[in-house]
């Protein structure tokens, strides 16, 4: 959307350079500590990490590519050769150039201590293929230095000059092309197109977690008197790096509601409590607000903080974050005393909505019980306001799905889907369907909300799975379909999910992997087949020897509308030779 497709041609008018980061290994630090040294094996940085960044760049060829604050296996990534020559340009095919994540190239002097110097630091960073520092030259301003005492090979800088030049040309900066002319910006930034998409995006995001006796959608008709609570309710949150917290750039959740409902009923808003800190004092307007309303919707959640020194910043919202890089938590739960909150608005005894609008998935295994709806918005944009509410309101049916998996708490993290045989203590005894496991003493190591998940105003219905390729080479894709039924009776979307297990392998493989997904929307009644085909990639493995094969053997099909619902099963076999065959 930022760059359009870069693989055969320059950028085109209208578009800007995109940079793909961070690279490699940054979401998995030790202790969950931004910036924190990554514990990974060969095998497992290529077999979870470096895919999503090989997909990027093969399919839209992007020329900027930013390398990652931490160490991988002991290396910083700004000193690391192998991954950024051999594996990102040499296997993965890139052809742009690397910019430094900001202070990363002294990072290796002041942080990783792998140099002994900012000179040396420089010298480092650039033979390991980081090609631009940023913010500036702390340590580049160097090199001219090191290459006139013969400390540092002349090619070195030609090789990162080149690779920066080449994405210049390639973005037209040298061919006289005026950048868009500043009077246009009004008639392209928030025109009408890009706010309707925008309230599409924030539509179709928005996951419905829990909804206990149909409580939503809320019907107009019926309710009199909303309460409408919260730190969020009337606080509008962009998320990290957004230059603005300022109300009148995007619409509140409380807005929303009050032009969505007009005159038919009655809002009793109350801030209720700070997004952090422990003051109580404004418990009581949220609990009488509750009280005189026929439901409360309670939203809760975090905000980024706006990067100080660029006069961004607006003094009269709150600056810090709770939230965003750099703002690691020991518990993932809405920050201060949201979750009294949420207490004591139950306690008034009318039903109660939970939004979240927040930067992190929130462990709230105590919400899931107690709480009637819970509804988890993430932070939707500018038009988060209308977009909550119309999925409140029933007028967009919500068919958001979980693209992670939530713990149940801190200490079950990391809790992923894909997770390997042993991952949750559970093994089978042969002949047997029963899973056996070592849990937690007081717990099991089950996610609070499995990847996938999302709940619609109306039912699906599987049917009729079809592996069309019952044995394939190697070399081949898989394809299955299946038939999806809109079962309930509204009109609604959902995100058909499939699923591998290769079943034997030489090496340990997840228990089950997305293989592939397809959202699809159905009127009451109406079905459709779901086609999908799954490349030898997404049935490969890297072996004993460190190579990405697909071996021969029996995969599972699991598809459904979850990695915890699965609806139907199958099985293909890949062979080897002439028994191979579409």
């Amino acid at each position: 959307g930022i760059q359009g497709d870069l693989r055969t041609n320059g950028l085109a008018p209208g578009k800007t350079l995109a940079m793909l980061k961070t690279f490699a290994g940054y979401s998995a630090p030790v202790n969950g500590i931004n910036i924190g040294p990554c514990i990974l094996g060969e095998r497992e940085l290529r077999t979870y990490y470096l895919p999503p960044v090989e997909a990027v760049i093969r399919e839209t060829g992007v020329l900027s590519v930013m390398p990652s604050y931490n160490e991988v296996d002991g290396v910083p990534s700004h000193a690391n050769r192998w991954l950024l020559e051999d594996v990102l340009r040499g296997e993965m095919g890139f052809r742009g150039y690397t910019y430094s994540d900001w202070g990363g190239v002294i990072m290796n002097f002041n942080l990783h201590h792998v140099a002994g110097s900012q000179a040396e630091a420089g010298a480092m960073a650039i033979t390991a293929g980081v090609d631009l520092e940023a913010p500036g030259p702390a340590c580049f301003s160097h090199l001219a230095g090191l290459v006139q005492a013969g400390r540092l090979p002349e090619s070195e800088i030609d090789k990162a000059a080149s690779r920066v030049l080449r994405v210049k040309f390639l973005a037209g900066l040298f061919d006289g092309r005026p950048d868009a002319a500043l009077e246009d910006l009004p008639k392209i930034a928030r025109c009408a197109d890009h706010v309707a998409l925008s309230r599409q995006i924030a539509e179709e995001s928005i996951v419905l977690l829990k909804n206990d006796r149909g409580l939503l959608p809320l019907d107009p008709a019926k309710i009199k008197s909303l309460a409408v609570v919260g730190p969020n309710a009337d606080q509008v949150q962009f998320g990290d790096y957004c230059w603005s917290k300022n109300n009148r750039d995007g619409v509140t959740v409380l807005r929303g509601l009050r032009e969505r409902l007009g005159d038919k009923a009655v809002i009793h808003y109350a801030k209720g409590c700070d997004l952090a800190g422990q003051a109580t004092h404004g418990f009581a307007a949220a609990v009488e607000a509750a009280k005189k309303s026929d439901v409360a919707v309670v939203v809760l959640g975090d905000t980024s903080m706006i990067l100080s020194g660029v006069g961004w910043e607006d003094p009269t919202l709150p600056a810090s974050g709770t939230v965003g890089e750099g703002y690691d938590v020991t518990d993932p739960a809405p920050p201060g005393v949201q979750e009294d909150l949420v207490r004591a608005v139950l306690a008034a005894g009318k039903p109660v909505v939970v939004v979240f609008l927040n930067g992190r998935p929130y462990s709230a295994a105590w919400m899931k019980q107690q709480v009637p709806a819970i509804v988890e918005a993430f932070y939707p944009g500018e038009q988060q306001g209308y977009a909550v509410a119309d999925v409140l309101l029933g007028r967009v049916n919500p068919s958001g799905r979980l693209s992670m998996t939530v713990p149940q708490s801190a200490g079950h993290i990391p809790t992923v889907h894909d997770y390997k045989p042993s991952g949750r203590g559970y093994y089978h005894q042969p002949g047997s369907p029963e899973k056996l496991g070592r849990d937690y003493v007081f717990s099991s190591p089950d996610p609070l909300w499995a990847f996938g998940f999302g709940l619609s105003y109306t039912t699906f219905e599987y049917a009729a799975l079809k592996v069309e390729t019952p044995a394939i080479g190697t070399d081949a894709a898989a394809k299955v379909s299946f038939v999806v039924k809109n079962t309930g009776g509204r009109a609604g979307k959902e995100v058909a999910q499939v699923y591998i297990r290769d079943e034997v392998s030489s090496v340990t493989t997840p228990v089950m992997r997305l293989a592939g997904f397809e959202k699809i929307e159905l009127p009451p009644g109406e079905s459709r087949t779901v086609t999908v085909t799954i490349p030898p990639s997404g049935l490969s493995l890297w072996n004993v020897a460190m190579k990405r094969v697909v071996e021969p053997g029996w995969f599972s099909v699991l598809v459904g509308a979850s990695a915890a619902d699965i609806r139907l099963r199958g099985r293909f076999e890949v062979v080897v030779g002439e028994q191979a065959h579409d």
